[in-house]
């Protein structure tokens, strides 16, 4: 029996024992669960990881041998592309100007090689055609001159379309099997010439694409060639769609072979066909075909290897070329021009979908809560955080948040920061808008009360309440008195709206009493010395310039008072403005300013590096700059960007040589876009001008855009970037394999985009003649900067011209908010905000093309302010703001003096009430 007990014990222990084992165990096992969970686990997989997992999965290593899918990622990853059509009618913020810059570029050399295939299209120009390091060098100042844009550029030829001028052994109407030109930026931290191991972002390579093993980029096989397909082969005429696809511009051109005079006195036309043109007011069609074709994001396999987006534009010739029999031939799209941009620097919008914001792959991943609403920030490239959160309407910041909630911040916050923060208030008693029209007030007008009226219902309330000991009360001392009468002043308006009698009658009785108390005598002391009166009181200075506000006006009046009609009356001084009224143009143009740029590396690449005689056996080398070809550049610069409306190359004395070897003693040509009165906006897109300004009576060297840079780079060329250019060309007509250039690698000096100068503003005036000699009769600002070739002996730099690119003042935006003294803006400091409860933030207007006007910002509250109205506002706009102004300098009827922030009381009525009851008690219980 004992035996029994003791197994039955043994056995219960074992139990026991078991048991409290499994219970360790799963403590252990929760313990180990509640450990591992991450304090970053809130944050789910989305599409933003998604499209980074593919990005990652693919490199230089495995790239040969993946799909033409793995290859790529979905179309709508990069999301708010340009659409030509529409570019005149909406508004590019800046997270889409990069994609903007790439759409323009690539109708820039699309442009140009399709007028010079069809102007230099006869038998005795064959040689002036671009020669193979035209393309080499055009393709490079693509790359060299947009260093945060573009990444590569090339030109891509249809199957036997190609009409070699370098090659002795091909005749003249024979052509090429494959010529596919690409330039793209090198990483070069690993050169030996590169002692700091850092990238220079200044080494360009450029390959043949044609050329070499697997070279056919025309076969489906090749993965990468999505730019082709878009546009060829052209098969465009059996669909109907020729007509579409390639559209007809008309260009008028003045010549001029002496200076001073024309050839001749009208404009010689030239009608040739380019890419499609849908027109501005084909916005709601199913079907428009655009110019510019963006292409997925992809791999570039054995290249740059990185993922880029292409922009592609086609090339239209008149083919065949050289043939007498005219009626045979048509206009092929013989060729793509391809710009290449990092997709890693391409901005996103991650917010929802709404106006302005179509949908795309990364649509709505931005993590905003219910309260706040999501804003895309500009420069993020495809990174997390490029959003930031503001309050919706309705909600204010909380006391301690200054700003909205800044995206990567909540993308780096833990679980717990998360779900306690980032949060807005509701916004309590909110105000309604008084609607006003014209000078009177709408709603049944009130009229105002005598002073003779016996006492308000108010007064006979407080009349019925306990009696109060008098004498009691004055004992009390001043001081206090003063301090109940700060607190029951703010209380007032509560107190009745809570309809409270006794707290009212109170309230009432004690503002007596502290009326009476301080109308007793105070004791005057004398002082002992008399002190000076010349003491003056300093007071901080305001924000808004009473001043800078009055000289604002009179600038826009002045601007307003010159048209084309009167502008030949003016005086120089009527037709130029300060220079400060042009503040910011260095910002927002510049795109245009690297339209000018990319010019002056192309010319200062081909005058260094391009020698007439030079010849390698078999192949030609290239011929010196024709007038057909700089005039071809100047008018791809106005026909590539809407925002351009005049572009030019202009020369120093003595300084351009032809083909033939001559000197010119002056070479200026000028594009411009040339608009009639009454034209619309597709009309004035279509028909172009250039002359070359050297026909004119003056002289263009005495212009200030050409005397300012001469000036500055005449003596001394100190201060311009080096840059490398490795050109690979084929080793035979064939294109079997690729080898270096004979002169590999190339060198050549070039100016930055600082290195150029602004102009004023001026007013290019041409009068009320139709044919205007290349003036935009506008007011614009010129960009000019210079480029640079080897002098006469070959031994040194020199300068040797100016290209220039007019901008209107219409397309600029002000920026009226307050700045530091130092800051040449003519419009600062003239912002109608309330600064003690908001603050400025310029913002640009939504009127594409008329701009330069007031208004451009908005008047956000402070931290530890709210807006008080009942709408679907959270800030004071900008035009609002001067329209108030200006009734209330008028004397109108205006609620200038309500536009202004409230200090953030309360998060509700309710609970400001009963703080306010609570106060009135102490009072009471105190008195």
């Amino acid at each position: 029996m004992e035996r029994f007990k003791k197994g039955e014990t043994f056995r219960f222990g074992i139990v026991t024992a078991g048991a409290a084992l499994i219970f360790a165990f799963v403590v252990l096992q929760e313990a180990v669960v509640v450990q591992s969970k991450s304090p970053y686990s809130w944050a789910k997989f989305d599409k933003f990881d998604e499209i980074t997992q593919r990005m990652d999965a693919v490199n230089a290593e495995n790239c040969a041998s993946k799909s033409k899918e793995e290859l790529h990622l979905p179309e709508t990853t990069v999301g708010q592309v340009p659409q030509f059509n529409r570019l005149l009618s909406t508004v590019i913020y800046p997270n889409r100007t990069n994609l903007l810059h790439l759409h323009n570029m690539a109708l820039n050399r699309a442009f140009f090689y399709s007028y010079v295939f069809q102007k230099l299209n006869e038998t005795h120009h064959f040689k002036y055609q671009p020669g193979l390091m035209y393309y080499y060098f055009s393709a490079a100042a693509d790359v060299s001159a947009n260093e945060y844009n573009i990444n590569g550029s090339g030109i891509f030829f249809e199957f036997n379309k190609t009409y070699p001028n370098w090659y002795r052994n091909i005749a003249i109407n024979h052509t090429m099997l494959l010529f596919g030109p690409r330039a793209f930026r090198f990483d070069d931290y690993n050169e030996p010439t590169n002692f700091l191991r850092e990238p220079t972002n200044q080494t360009i390579d450029v390959v043949d694409y044609g050329a070499g093993p697997q070279n056919n980029y025309t076969r489906d096989t090749y993965k990468l060639n999505e730019w082709y397909f878009k546009w060829m082969p052209d098969g465009w005429g059996k669909k109907g769609l020729d007509s579409i696809k390639k559209h007809n511009y008309n260009v008028g051109i003045k010549y001029s072979n002496e200076t001073g005079k024309f050839t001749t006195d009208e404009f010689e036309g030239k009608t040739f066909y380019g890419p499609p043109f849908p027109g501005q007011n084909q916005q709601n069609q199913k079907q428009v075909f655009q110019p510019v074709d963006f292409t997925r994001p992809y791999f570039d396999c054995g290249r740059s290897n990185k993922w880029i987006v292409s922009a592609s534009a086609p090339i239209v010739d008149h083919l065949p070329r050289y043939l007498e029999w005219f009626h045979l031939r048509r206009h092929w799209i013989t060729a793509a021009s391809v710009q290449d941009i990092d997709f890693l620097s391409v901005d996103f919008n991650p917010c929802p979908a709404g106006i302005g914001n179509p949908k795309s792959y990364l649509t709505d991943i931005s993590r905003c809560k219910k309260s706040t609403m999501c804003e895309p920030l500009y420069g993020w490239g495809f990174r997390r955080g490029g959003y930031q959160c503001v309050c919706l309407p309705g909600y204010r910041y909380p006391p301690w948040q200054r700003g909205p909630f800044q995206g990567s911040q909540i993308e780096s916050a833990t679980e717990e920061e998360y779900e306690r923060g980032f949060e807005c208030l509701p916004v309590g008693l909110k105000q309604v808008i008084p609607i006003i029209r014209g000078n009177g007030t709408l709603g049944i007008g009130r009229s105002k009360r005598s002073v003779q009226k016996k006492q308000s219902k108010i007064e006979k309330r407080e009349a019925k309440g306990p009696v109060i000991d008098k004498e009691k009360v004055e004992k009390r001392s001043i001081k206090a008195l003063d301090g109940q009468s700060k607190i029951l002043t703010k209380q007032q308006r509560f107190l009745r709206s809570v309809d409270l009698k006794e707290l009212q009658y109170s309230y009432n009785k004690a503002q007596e009493m502290i009326e009476s108390s301080q109308r007793r005598k105070r004791k005057v002391f004398v002082a002992r010395y008399k002190r000076s009166t010349n003491a003056k009181s300093r007071s901080k200075r305001a924000t808004f310039d009473k001043k800078a506000h009055e000289r604002m006006q009179d600038l826009l009046r002045k601007k307003e008072s010159v048209t084309r009609d009167n502008c030949h009356e003016k005086s120089m001084d009527d037709l130029e403005l300060p220079g400060d009224v042009a503040y910011g143009v260095q910002k927002q143009f510049s795109n245009q300013a690297r339209t000018a740029l990319r010019l002056s590396h192309f010319l200062s690449n081909f005058l260094q590096n391009i020698d007439m005689y030079e010849e390698y056996g078999n192949l030609r080398g290239d011929k010196l700059l024709n007038i057909e070809l700089l005039f071809g550049e100047a008018l791809a610069n106005v026909m590539g960007d809407l925002k351009l409306h005049g572009s030019g190359i202009f020369f120093d004395r003595d300084k351009y040589v032809g083909p033939d070897g001559k000197t010119r003693q002056l070479f200026g040509p000028y594009a411009w876009r040339h608009t009639k009165r009454g034209d619309d906006a597709d009309q004035a897109n279509k028909n172009y001008r250039a002359l070359d300004k050297a026909g004119l009576d003056e002289a263009y060297l005495e212009e200030r855009w050409f005397r300012e840079v001469k000036e500055r780079w005449q003596s001394n060329t100190y201060g311009l970037t080096k840059y490398t250019e490795k050109p690979m060309i084929r080793s035979d007509i064939n294109g079997t394999s690729s080898k270096k250039f004979e002169l590999y690698p190339l060198y050549y000096r070039a100016p930055e985009e600082d290195d150029g100068w602004w102009s004023p503003p001026y007013f290019s005036c041409g009068g009320e003649k139709e044919d205007s000699l290349g003036h935009v009769n506008d007011w614009v600002v010129t960009y000019s900067v210079p480029f640079f070739g080897k002098n006469s002996i070959g031994t040194a730099l020199e300068f040797k011209g100016v290209v220039t690119v007019d901008v209107k003042l219409e397309t600029l935006d002000l920026n009226q908010c307050p700045a530091e003294f130092y800051i040449a803006n003519a419009f600062k400091n003239t912002a109608r905000c309330h600064y003690e409860s908001t603050y400025c933030v310029p913002i640009p207007l939504l009127t594409p093309g008329r701009k330069f006007h007031r208004g451009g910002y908005k008047c956000e509250c402070r931290q530890g302010f709210e807006y008080p109205f009942n709408d679907r506002a959270w800030y004071f706009d900008g035009q609002t703001m001067e329209e108030e102004y200006r009734k209330m300098l008028s004397n109108e009827q205006n609620r200038f003096h309500t536009l202004k922030c409230r200090i953030a009381a309360g998060s509700s009525a309710i609970k400001a009430v009963w703080v306010n009851i609570f106060l009135a008690m102490i009072l009471w219980f105190c008195s």
